[in-house]
């Protein structure tokens, strides 16, 4: 393809379409007002025309993996007494430069050095993750040959933000949460650059860009018309720049011209800073201490072993980024993990060295995130996994549900990656021994269920390979209104099976719904209704050595309900006042229920269970537990 451009940033050079652009750069920053130390004279000088031809102290967003895009405001001034160095050059100089990604390479083709390319803060990394683009990995080369006329650089120390900036980025640290903070940033950010240029040179240039070294050279045979558009369709250059605002030129007068100063273009970026770094100390030490904020890890195991049987697989160098789908493998234990994130970049494959089990695959819509994660372990093998998403959507429950579920979540922040742990197995080799989520908290504004409390876990821990597990997650979804109406429940030594219906009130009009019967056929059936405003607060009971033998339920109008023959241990789990069970109120109920029933006979009945109630989620094993 190729581009005539008079200004550095043009358009993506894309050979997969090519057609001719006589002008790039159609962006309406071409038409920003000067910045006013260079507009306080009519006629102006030869260096005050070269500072407006440059756009001298304006930022550039390097958000984008195609090019760079200059950004309308002026984003720095020069203190007093301030050096500011205008150095007249001139000749000819061509250089070859070797990139290893599509972004490096379109920046390089720009004009950029290699230095300036590279000079991304932490921040910046974020913003270019969040829009997704590809960056391919290659080997491309660029040529470049440049008539330079002047170079203009400056100091770090001779500048200072401009007050709106620095106002901008005042106001972002002033937010409530950890979010608005973040977005705050990023708007600074996106308005006023995300570096800044301390050296530059202006002239004329002529780039060109492809993977294969042989097809940047100059075609040879006839004369260089640089504005015949027959010579110039003779390149076999994937990319083609030429950077000058007079295209009547060829070899002859290519250094001899006299081009008047306001019309050189900047053909070299050599050397930026990140805008941040104009800021005062204490405001680049808030944002540092912010941007720590942004990602958590949790479960809170700890650094894993690295040892001759011991390996650790982590996914912080994609926390940036957003989850598109996750691979798992499983069989009884799950034995591989691999994302694959909206950019299309894939993750480390986490583990792998069994290969027994069945590979799943759970993909998330636009906008979905995963804001829960349920593992099974018992402190040496990771046996189960199971995703929530923002959505209300549950995954499949993945592999074996052995022992007592956790789940690993971060108020605020959404699933980007896993950091996880893997020991030798005796007949599997390589498998889990744990698994911590990666979570990000400058993605959305408030999760859905976020508040909700958890109790502890009670009954039997030690759950066997062949045993059910399941919850009423998908039943509930992320309504804030749906409420339990009726608990219904069969037993005769034990509790055989529970099911609820929920009643929710959803534009004005109530919907029943039920969740399926957990457990077994076996016992006699029990139920009992709720009133209006009336809401379970306490659950207490009985559990043996294999399954839970008492239930009491207890709600706000101090009622209580339903009990069986009492057995060895009692337990007792209340909502807790500061903990509010039900979203959008002060009082602790309970709207949710799930069990985890096992040891099934023949006929089918409930020899072990347990119950779970959550104000949205419940998942226990043998055991009954409060949310």
């Amino acid at each position: 393809m190729i581009a005539l451009r008079r200004h550095l940033n043009g358009h993506n050079l894309d050979t997969h379409n090519p057609r001719m652009d006589l002008d790039g750069d159609t962006d309406s920053d071409n038409n920003a007002p000067l910045p006013p130390e260079f507009a306080n004279n009519q006629g102006g000088s030869s260096n005050d025309n070269i500072l407006r031809s440059a756009k001298w102290l304006r930022g550039f967003r390097v958000d984008d993996v195609y090019e760079p895009r200059i950004s309308i405001h002026q984003v720095a001034s020069c203190v007093d007494g301030a050096a500011l160095l205008i150095e007249e050059l001139g000749g000819v100089s061509t250089e070859v430069i070797t990139t290893s990604t599509k972004r490096e390479s379109n920046y390089v083709h720009r004009g950029w050095s290699i230095g300036a390319v590279g000079t991304i803060s932490p921040w910046t990394s974020s913003r270019i993750a969040a829009n997704n683009q590809y960056n391919a990995e290659g080997t491309w080369h660029t040529r470049i040959t440049r008539a330079r006329r002047f170079k203009v650089q400056t100091l770090l120390e001779s500048l200072a933000p401009v007050p709106d900036f620095e106002a901008a980025i005042e106001e972002a640290l002033t937010q409530p949460t950890t979010f608005e903070k973040f977005q705050g940033v990023y708007r600074a950010l996106a308005r006023w650059g995300d570096v800044l240029p301390l050296e530059i040179e202006m002239g004329f240039s002529l780039a060109l860009t492809d993977t294969e070294p042989d097809r940047i050279q100059l075609p040879e045979g006839i004369e260089r018309n640089y504005n015949n558009i027959a010579w110039l369709s003779t390149f076999k250059a994937a990319g083609v720049t030429i950077s000058r605002d007079d295209l009547r030129w060829n070899d002859a007068n290519w250094t001899t011209t006299e081009i008047p100063d306001h019309q050189w273009q900047v053909i070299t970026i050599g050397k930026v800073v990140p805008t941040i770094d104009l800021l005062p100390g204490e405001l680049r030490t808030q944002l540092s201490e912010l941007y720590m904020q942004r990602l958590s890890y949790f479960p809170a195991y700890g650094i894993g072993r690295i040892r001759n049987c011991h390996r650790t697989y982590d996914d912080n160098q994609h926390a940036s980024k957003t989850i598109s789908s996750i691979t798992v493998r499983s069989s009884d234990y799950i034995e591989l993990l691999s994302i694959v994130y909206c950019d299309g970049t894939t993750s480390s494959r986490h583990g792998g060295g069994g290969n027994v089990g069945t590979e799943y695959k759970f993909s998330l819509a636009t906008g979905e995130h995963i804001t829960e994660m349920l593992t099974w372990t018992d402190g040496s093998w990771l046996f189960g996994l199971q995703f929530v998403t923002n959505m209300g959507r549950c995954s499949p429950q993945y592999g074996a549900h052995r022992d007592l579920p956790s789940v690993a979540r971060s108020k605020g922040g959404v699933l980007v990656g896993f950091l996880s742990h893997t020991n030798q197995h005796s007949t599997y080799k390589e498998m889990f021994s744990g698994v911590q989520g990666i979570w990000r908290h400058d993605l959305l504004s408030k999760v859905p269920k976020e508040d909700d409390a958890y109790s502890e876990y009670f009954g039997d821990t030690h759950s066997s390979w062949h045993e059910y597990a399941f919850n009423d997650r998908m039943v509930v979804g992320n309504s804030k209104s749906i409420l339990i109406s009726c608990v219904k429940i069969r037993s005769g030594d034990g509790i055989d099976s529970i099911q609820l219906v929920y009643n929710e009130n959803k534009d004005g009009q109530e919907i029943n719904s039920t969740s399926l019967q957990h457990g077994g056929p076996g016992g006699i059936p029990h139920q009992f209704m709720l009133e209006d405003g009336e809401h379970i607060v306490t659950v207490s009971g009985r559990y043996g050595d294999q399954r839970i033998t008492q239930l009491c339920f207890a709600t706000n109008r101090g009622e209580s309900y339903y009990r069986v023959a009492p057995a060895e241990c009692m337990v007792t789990g209340r909502a807790s006042p500061s903990q509010p069970l039900r979203h959008g109120t002060k009082r602790g109920i309970i709207s949710a229920c799930s069990i985890y029933a096992g040891k099934i006979v023949t006929p089918p009945s409930l020899e072990s269970c347990s119950l779970g109630l959550r104000a949205n989620l419940g998942q226990i094993d043998y055991h009954c537990n409060l949310y």
